[in-house]
């Protein structure tokens, strides 16, 4: 007798048996690799059922359901190409999640994204810092690649039409988070699946910003009048904080400050733009006000573009250019319409990293040195991370040990100051005081040195320390000094980056009328407006809002708890010292 056997049967015995052991193996991997990768999700649900907000639940839920329904289809893959095609994506996606959040201890965002873009050139020296995470992060890369791309036998599988069919399947939850995220805003992303979500931002930063329609910039339509100084020159530094500085005579940490010649009326402790430092440096070089954050950082003319109407020549210096290898040498979100508003433009790429700031110090001496009024702004190296880079071994002013440790990140970072701001003025005003010249100084942001957490630009619960900087400003002009001391009496513990544009206005020969039309703010009339930072999109790319963020300007922020290196409190007046 002939046995007969259908179809399935001998599909069935071809299979074979399904191997539970390995079933439950892998499906147990990929529970830890979820669980690994993931952060705060039952938080967020309890959070969102405290707040009453079901609606926002459901959708969270039905995400996660959908993201986890993908995810068995690729771990239980039967087809090898399949299996390792999407098994490939979430494996990298795993790892760049769960690298971010030991670098920063928040979930990747949106603004993050935009961040870095505009960021890339510093990839390098971000690496260095954060190395370890990174570490970790290929580590997990390795463990899930191996995860999803292990082979399990199963009895039955799907057929091969309907499984072709579902080829895209991985696509839906990625849509769904980037259609989330479009509707409700970039917050709307926190602690959904990490497996998916970096696809999901990659795929809205790229579309928003091919399509985002930004308002053409206006002209300078103002009429200058006489200029309050021949020559201005804007310092920006690079993360420095208020608090690691003083122009106090015979102060520990940077005593050459305290023996400068002329009068310095300090702002600070003062309030950053932002605490990224494209975002700072745009809130600055684009005249921002805080009346109108968005429309007036697209709208308003450019720094450059206002002293060029007001006659004066326009210079630009960069001490961070070595990282550049764009062609056109710009960052920060400088673009070549701004570039176009700039008589000359140095980019420092031909010295020693540790040695930036000096050739800047040499840069303004000579540019000074012209017949015709010029207008100075520089970006300095500063306090640059990785900090032993910002400055010469042998000039290491505390000892720096071995151990990547937040005490040895100060000590570093007090070293970059030491060089770079306390050397660096020293090394600007040997020759004597500035003849003419009104001189503003700040920096872009501050820094953070809690182990595990980023030093500065996240945008999730950004540390009040990342935005603590100090404001100092000197002139010639009596006039001016006595505008500025009566200004830093209304500003006292509530000054900030946004007070800076107006005044540098008004120095340039703008009159104060026309001033007053932007803006309800300056270094020369005070605030009444609280500090305030503002943290990512400040250019309404995702939401008409801009995220503003307190920091309490009377707290004591220092790390080490030296009160004898404070900034005071009340308006610095320095009297004219011996040179340093």
């Amino acid at each position: 007798m002939v046995k007969t056997v259908n179809k399935e049967q001998t599909s069935a015995a071809s299979a074979g048996a399904t191997d539970w052991p390995m079933v439950a193996a892998k499906l147990l991997a990929v529970a830890a690799l979820l669980y690994a990768s993931n952060f705060d999700v039952l938080k967020r649900i309890d959070m969102m059922i405290l707040r009453q907000t079901y609606a926002s639940a459901i959708i969270f839920g039905v995400v996660w359901g959908m993201a986890l329904l993908a995810i068995l289809y690729v771990a239980l893959q039967q087809t090898r190409w399949i299996r390792w095609l999407w098994g490939a994506a979430l494996a990298f996606s795993t790892a760049l999640g769960f690298g971010y959040y030991l670098a920063a201890h928040s979930q990747l965002n949106v603004q993050d994204v935009v961040s870095f873009w505009n960021a890339r050139h510093e990839a390098g020296r971000a690496a260095q810092i954060y190395l370890e995470p990174g570490i970790y992060g290929l580590g997990l890369f390795a463990v899930a690649l191996f995860v999803f791309f292990s082979p399990v036998k199963l009895a039955r599988s799907l057929p091969r039409k309907v499984n072709l069919a579902l080829v895209a399947l991985p696509l839906a939850p990625i849509l769904a988070i980037a259609g989330i995220v479009w509707v409700k805003g970039t917050n709307a992303s926190q602690s959904l699946p990490n497996q998916f979500l970096p696809y999901s931002i990659a795929g809205i930063v790229t579309a928003r910003l091919s399509t985002v329609d930004i308002p053409p910039r206006e002209t300078v339509t103002w009429q200058p009048g006489p200029a309050q100084s021949k020559h201005i020159v804007m310092l920006v530094d690079e993360s420095v904080r208020n608090d690691y500085i003083s122009f106090t005579p015979a102060n520990p940490d940077t005593p050459s400050l305290g023996m400068l010649p002329g009068q310095w009326v300090g702002f600070g402790p003062a309030a950053s733009g932002g605490h990224c430092s494209n975002y700072s440096n745009a809130l600055l070089r684009f005249a921002a006000s805080r009346k109108n954050v968005q429309q007036s950082v697209n709208s308003t003319p450019f720094l450059f573009e206002f002293a060029q109407k007001a006659g004066f020549r326009t210079v630009f210096i960069d001490g961070q250019a070595g990282n550049i290898t764009d062609g056109n040498a710009l960052q920060n979100f400088m673009t070549l319409g701004e570039k176009q508003f700039i008589d000359t433009f140095h980019a420092i790429k031909d010295v020693p990293t540790n040695m930036a700031d000096q050739e800047i110090a040499r840069i303004v001496k000579l540019e000074l040195k012209s017949d015709q009024p010029t207008f100075i702004y520089a970006n300095k190296y500063g306090a640059h991370f990785p900090y032993p880079e910002a400055y010469p071994a042998d000039r290491a002013k505390y000892e720096v040990g071995t151990a990547d440790t937040a005490q040895n990140r100060i000590a570093s970072y007090k070293n970059a100051i030491a060089w770079n701001v306390d050397h660096f003025f020293s090394t600007l005003f040997n020759e004597g005081a500035f003849k003419n010249t009104t001189l503003v100084y700040t920096s872009d942001h501050g820094q953070y040195f809690e182990d595990g957490h980023f030093t500065h630009c996240n945008s999730e619960d950004p540390q009040p320390r990342t935005a603590l900087v100090p404001i100092y400003v000197t002139s010639d002009n009596a006039r001016v000094l006595a505008q500025l001391q009566n200004g830093a009496e209304a500003s006292l513990n509530k000054a900030s980056h946004f007070q800076i544009a107006p005044t540098l206005l008004e120095v340039m020969g703008y009159s104060k009328k026309d001033v007053a039309t932007a803006y309800d703010e300056s270094l020369f009339i005070g605030t009444t407006r609280p500090p305030e930072f503002t943290t990512g999109d400040i250019f309404g790319l995702f939401k008409d809002e801009v995220n503003w963020n307190v920091i309490d300007l009377l707290q004591n922020y220092r790390e080490d708890h030296d009160t004898t290196a404070k900034s005071p409190v009340k308006p610095a007046v320095t009297e004219e010292g011996s040179q340093g």
